[in-house]
C-alpha cells in the first residue's frame, strides 16, 4: 500500500510539472521566431539594403559590455559583424572577434574569425565602399564609440579607412523593409497592448481610482505576458480635461479619477524585437449622462473625419515629405487649417490659440515610423511631420510600420476656448494603401 502511495505521490508531482515545461515552449518559440525573422531579413531584405545604397560592405561593431540597438537584429552580443555583396543573390555574412560573445544561431554566419583577421578578410574582398556604424542624426546606427573607430580604422589600414562611410541609409532600409513574420510579430504586440489598455480603462472606479494605479496595474499585466516592464515608473493615463478638478491636480500622479474626467493613455510596449506606441481615449460619464460632452463629441467626430482624409493620401512612393505636402492639401480642400508643430512646445500652442473661435479645425501632422522601438525620435524611416526635417527625404516602401499620428483642435463655445484631441494607432503601408494591424481607435471608451 505504501509503495502504491509512493508512485501516486510521484506521478502528481510530475503532473504537476508538466505544464511548467509546456510554458517554457513559449521561451523556445520566441527564440525561433526571432530566428526566423533574422535569416529571412538576410536573405531577402538585406541584398537591397546594400545595393540600393551602393554599398559594397557593410561593417557594423558591438563593444563587449556595450549594449546595441542592433543585437537582435544581427544575433550576437558582440563583434565585426560583416556583410559583403559579391554580385549573387546572397549576401556573404562573416563576424569577427566574438570571443566570449553570446549568439542566437551561428550558423547564419558563412565565417567566425578572430579579430586580427579582419583587415585581410577586407582587403581579399577590396569593397569600394564600407557603411559602418556611425551617424550624426541616427541613433540606431551610431554605436561606434570613437576608441572603437579608432580601433577599427588600425585593422582595416589606411587604403580601406578612408572608403568608410556612415551605414546610416543601410541600417534605415535594412529595419524598415518587413518581412512577414515581422509583420505578423509587430501585430501581435499592437494587440496585447490594445487589449491591456482598454481593459485597463474599462477596470476604473471614479472616486477610488488613481492615474498611477492604472499604470502599474498595466506593468503587472506585462509580467503576465512575460514582456519587459520599466523600471523607471509607470507610464498611466493623463487626465485632458475635467469638468471638475483643477489644472494643478491633474498633473499628479495620485490623482484620484473623477466623473467628468477625459483620459488620454499613451503607451507603447516592447515585444521580442519590436516596440510599439499608441493612444486611448475614455470618458468617465457623470450622474446622469449617457454620452460624451457636446464639445468633445464634436472633436472626436472632427478626428474620424481627418483620419479618413489623411488615409486615402499617403501612399507608396512618396517621400515623407511629399507625403505630408499632399496630406496637407487634401485636409486644407476639406475645410481644415494647417497649424504645423514646431517644438511641440509654447510655440505651437500659440499657433492653435491664434485661431481662436474660428469654426474650422485645426490639425497638426506626426505619422512617424515604429516598429523595433516606439520612440519617435530615434525610430528609424520616414517620418511625416515638419519638425523632423532630417527624415523627409526618405520614402515610403511597401510594408512600412508606422505611428498614424495627428491632432485636431477645435472650438468648444461652451468652453469658451479651443479643445484638441490627439489621435495615434499604430498601422502598416502596403501598395493598397494604409492597413490596421488590429482593431483601431474608433470610439472614446465611456467608464460609468
Amino acid at each position: 500500500m505504501r509503495k502504491k502511495t509512493f508512485f501516486l505521490g510521484l506521478f502528481m508531482v510530475v503532473l504537476g510539472l508538466f505544464p511548467s515545461f509546456l510554458a517554457a515552449q513559449k521561451a523556445k518559440y520566441w527564440y525561433d521566431l526571432l530566428n526566423v525573422i533574422r535569416r529571412e531579413k538576410f536573405d531577402l531584405v538585406l541584398p537591397h539594403a546594400l545595393r540600393d545604397n551602393q554599398v559594397d560592405m557593410w561593417i557594423h561593431v558591438i563593444k563587449r559590455g556595450d549594449p546595441d540597438p542592433l543585437e537582435l537584429d544581427l544575433g550576437g552580443s558582440m563583434g565585426y559583424f560583416v556583410f559583403t555583396d559579391r554580385g549573387g543573390e546572397r549576401v556573404e555574412r562573416a563576424v569577427f572577434g566574438v570571443r566570449f560573445a553570446e549568439f542566437a544561431d551561428w550558423s547564419i554566419y558563412d565565417y567566425v574569425g578572430e579579430e586580427g583577421e579582419l583587415g585581410k578578410y577586407v582587403a581579399e574582398r577590396d569593397p569600394k565602399k564600407i557603411a559602418v556604424n556611425y551617424s550624426q542624426w541616427l541613433t540606431v546606427a551610431d554605436g561606434l564609440s570613437y576608441t572603437g573607430y579608432q580601433k577599427l580604422v588600425k585593422l582595416l589600414g589606411p587604403k580601406y579607412a578612408q572608403r568608410l562611410v556612415s551605414a546610416e541609409k543601410v541600417i534605415t532600409d535594412f529595419r524598415t523593409r518587413r518581412v512577414q513574420t515581422e509583420i505578423i510579430a509587430f501585430a501581435h504586440a499592437c494587440e496585447i497592448q490594445r487589449e491591456i489598455m482598454e481593459k485597463g480603462l474599462r477596470k476604473i472606479k471614479p472616486g477610488v481610482t488613481t492615474l498611477e494605479e492604472i499604470g502599474w496595474w498595466a506593468q503587472d499585466q506585462l509580467l503576465k505576458h512575460g514582456l519587459p516592464i520599466s523600471y523607471l515608473g509607470c507610464e498611466g493615463p493623463g487626465v485632458i480635461w475635467s469638468a471638475g478638478s483643477s489644472p494643478e491636480e491633474l498633473d499628479r500622479p495620485d490623482y484620484i479619477i473623477q466623473r467628468g474626467d477625459m483620459l488620454l493613455w499613451d503607451w507603447g510596449i516592447k515585444y521580442l524585437n519590436f516596440g510599439t506606441d499608441y493612444k486611448r481615449y475614455a470618458y468617465v460619464l457623470r450622474e446622469g449622462e449617457t454620452s460624451v460632452p457636446p464639445g468633445i463629441q464634436k472633436a472626436w467626430e472632427t478626428v474620424m473625419k481627418a483620419r479618413q482624409i489623411i488615409k486615402r493620401t499617403i501612399k507608396v512612393g512618396l517621400t515623407a515629405g511629399e507625403a505630408l505636402q499632399a496630406m496637407v492639401r487634401a485636409l486644407e480642400k476639406e475645410g481644415f487649417i494647417y497649424t504645423p508643430f514646431t517644438d511641440i512646445g509654447p510655440k505651437d500652442r500659440e499657433i492653435v490659440n491664434s485661431l481662436g473661435d474660428s469654426e474650422k479645425p485645426g490639425i497638426s501632422i506626426d505619422c512617424h515610423c515604429v516598429g523595433n522601438t516606439g520612440n519617435s525620435e530615434v525610430a528609424v524611416g520616414p517620418s511625416i511631420a515638419p519638425f523632423r526635417p532630417d527624415r523627409a527625404h526618405l520614402r515610403l516602401n511597401p510594408n512600412n510600420l508606422f505611428a498614424f499620428e495627428f491632432i485636431v483642435h477645435v472650438w468648444v463655445p461652451e468652453w469658451k476656448r479651443r479643445f484638441r484631441l490627439n489621435l495615434e494607432d499604430n498601422a502598416i503601408l502596403t501598395e493598397q494603401g494604409v492597413e490596421f494591424l488590429y482593431p483601431p481607435n474608433e470610439k472614446i471608451i465611456l467608464v460609468k
